[in-house]
């Protein structure tokens, strides 16, 4: 089984996550939108929609397989303290902030995140 690399695999999410902060950043006034989106709709047109207006229905499956193993560790004379967010850590943040937090020891911590984006034309 391939080594995991954490560096690699934040690099690799950021790139992913690019794109889709820099396409939600509003054009500059007087600017055509791009036109793989076309033409913004009137506030007229979306006053009425809900996020339950589509009624088409689909499926997704999403699944992630994470088969991490701890066994026949140790840990002596540890101390484990408190474990904290501050109020602020996600206050200029973009993309897809994540936290993970262990105040344990000997813990194996997998986190998985699954994005799906689906743009109709």
């Amino acid at each position: 089984m391939p080594m995991f690399r954490p560096h690699t695999a934040l690099v690799a999410l950021a790139l992913l996550a690019a794109p889709c902060v820099a396409g939600a950043q509003s054009t500059p006034t007087g600017e055509a939108p791009p036109p793989s989106f076309g033409a913004p709709a009137s506030a007229a047109r979306l006053q009425g929609m809900t996020g339950g207006t589509d009624t088409h229905v689909t499926n997704n499956l999403n699944t992630q397989e994470s088969n991490g193993t701890v066994s026949e560790n140790t840990a002596k004379g540890t101390y484990s303290g408190a474990n904290f967010v501050g109020d602020s850590a996600f206050g200029n943040s973009a993309g897809l902030p994540t936290v993970i937090q262990n105040s344990g020891n000997n813990v194996l911590i997998q986190n998985s995140t699954i994005v799906n984006l689906r743009m109709n034309p």
